[in-house]
């Protein structure tokens, strides 16, 4: 009779474990159907400002943890807010070495990008991991939104996981950046290293944003909006026109954002005449990724 009871205990384990990972696999396969919105982007660029706002649309839910809301260091510079490092920490690139250098601002600098750049998921269990992760943070039924600057070296491997996601890069003039960025990093007592002869700062700036927009053409094609700080901050019609725009590129519904957040902004630049980035390097970007792909599959090299 122990025997027995024994048997139907080991079986009744069994029937659990094939029910429980039954249940995962679907769970896992639900969350990748998920369509995502990921805010990304340099640091210093408005991403927080960006994703406060869009997470007012009544299709998205932020996934955010800390602070919602602006505030400001002792030196008068923005603090981030509306932040989703949380969503996937274990990914997040080892910092000991950037301070050790001083490069803590600069992840990235070539030095730092292999550790955090990612193109795809390492493994069917990986995909389903990350996929669950997004899933087990949502409160509604509403696409998440994740804003995680580190996100922008990981395109790829976040298309590997959600094949209906999107983006929202958003960029700053260069100009602007290294004003802001270097007043902000001279002052913030983070032991970052500023040196004319070792002018990083700007590398930082242009490899982030060649790297994102080279693989949001070559991952996620009609799939991505792009947004000019300068251009949300340069007056109301301003910043409406180009969330309008993003929204219909990202596949979501008109909706009108309260914009109290720029305000300040705007009453410093009135009267002043708008500024318009100039960038014919990334301008060549879709072109070069189709050249690419045209030869390929010339050549017979087209494996999807």
């Amino acid at each position: 009779m122990s025997r027995i009871r024994t048997a139907i205990g080991g079986l009744r384990r069994l029937v659990e474990t094939v029910l429980e990972s039954g249940r995962r696999r679907a769970s896992f396969a639900g969350a990748q159907a998920l369509s995502p919105v990921f805010v990304i982007g340099a640091n210093r660029s408005g991403t927080s400002v960006v994703s406060s706002i869009l997470a007012q649309h009544p299709e998205l839910e932020g996934l955010f943890a800390g602070s919602l809301d602006p505030s400001r260091s002792i030196a008068g510079h923005s603090i981030g807010f509306c932040e989703s490092s949380h969503v996937w920490p274990w990914l997040m690139p080892d910092e000991a070495q950037r301070r050790a250098n001083g490069d803590l601002p600069f992840w990235g600098l070539p030095e730092y990008l292999a550790s955090a750049y990612r193109c795809h998921v390492s493994s069917d269990r990986e995909r389903g991991a990350l996929a669950f992760a997004v899933e087990r943070l949502r409160r509604t039924p509403r696409d998440p939104l994740i804003k995680d600057q580190v996100n922008t070296l990981r395109i790829g491997l976040i298309r590997d996981v959600f094949p209906n996601a999107r983006f929202v890069l958003v960029t700053r003039p260069w100009r602007d950046f290294l004003a802001r960025g270097l007043d902000k990093w001279a002052r913030d007592g983070l032991g970052t290293r500023l040196s004319a002869a070792r002018p990083v700062a700007g590398l930082h700036w242009y490899l982030l944003n060649l790297v994102a927009r080279y693989d949001l053409e070559a991952y996620a094609p009609g799939r991505y909006a792009e947004l000019w700080l300068d251009a949300l901050q340069d007056s109301a019609d301003s910043a409406r026109g180009s969330l309008q725009s993003a929204l219909k590129a990202i596949r979501l519904s008109s909706f009108e954002f309260d914009l109290a957040i720029l305000e300040p902004q705007w009453a410093r630049t009135k009267g002043t005449p708008a500024r318009r980035p100039e960038d014919p390097e990334f301008g060549l970007i879709p072109d070069i990724v189709e050249a690419e792909r045209t030869l390929l599959r010339e050549l017979g090299a087209d494996r999807g």
